[in-house]
């Protein structure tokens, strides 16, 4: 089970259920369980120490959220990124992101508005995709966070969870976009500061559509490498 690289598994004061969601979903949108592994839940509760029963319902919970796929036959298997489903999460962010903005630029704090520098500070220092790709995620959430509509955020977190998939994906091709998606971020987080829900949207819809080029790229290229297999 080591190879599947789920990294250290920590009990917090939370369910075991809770706590094995949570470890499985971070592992799969940091990619270290690419789509297509498969997860067998005798493996999973050897590899947390826990019983079958909480490894099933973590699973459940997880084909609810969109990462994994239940089959009878097939048992759980992390679900593929497509180039469908791609243009769907992000059509369905660019339709709803006009209303976070200005629903969340209506009620965010200084204190929150504090609270995202450092994780730009941290994106921009760091050279681990995969911390850039957590991070890039906590960010949105937190603005996203602001809007204190709970059906909204928890739809927003959904489709920024999904999107995280491919934006570990495509971060081969990202390298000429770090800097840049840096920058915008940066115009993003101002934009709120300053009150101004039209700039916000533009910059925040203008940032979407340069991951949703990158994440296609790469999802055309990998298409086109296991055709010529």
């Amino acid at each position: 089970m080591a190879k599947l690289q789920l990294g250290s598994f920590k009990q917090v004061p939370r369910t075991t259920q809770a706590t094995v969601t949570e470890h499985l979903r971070q592992a799969i949108l940091l990619g270290h369980l690419p789509g297509g592994t498969r997860l067998v839940q005798s493996e999973l509760a050897e590899a947390f120490n826990v019983s079958v029963t909480p490894i099933r319902e973590a699973l459940r919970e997880l084909s609810t959220q969109g990462l994994i796929e239940l089959d009878a036959f097939k048992g759980a298997v992390v679900r593929m990124p497509t180039l469908a489903e791609l243009e769907e999460v992000y059509e369905l962010r660019s339709v709803l992101i006009p209303l976070s903005v200005k629903k969340s630029i209506d009620r965010i704090t200084p204190e929150q508005i504090q609270q995202a520098e450092p994780i730009l500070d941290q994106m921009e220092a760091t050279t681990d995709h995969e911390r850039w790709v957590d991070l890039n995620r906590n960010f949105h959430n937190l603005l996203d966070d602001a809007a204190q509509t709970t059906l909204l955020k928890q739809t927003l977190q959904q489709l920024s969870d999904l999107s995280a998939t491919y934006i570990n994906l495509s971060f081969g091709e990202m390298p000429f976009r770090k800097k840049a998606s840096e920058q915008e971020h940066r115009d993003i987080l101002q934009a709120y500061a300053d009150k101004n829900v039209e700039l916000a949207t533009q910059l925040i819809l203008t940032h979407f559509n340069g991951t949703i080029d990158a994440a296609r790229s790469a999802l055309i290229k990998q298409a086109m490498s296991v055709a010529q297999l």
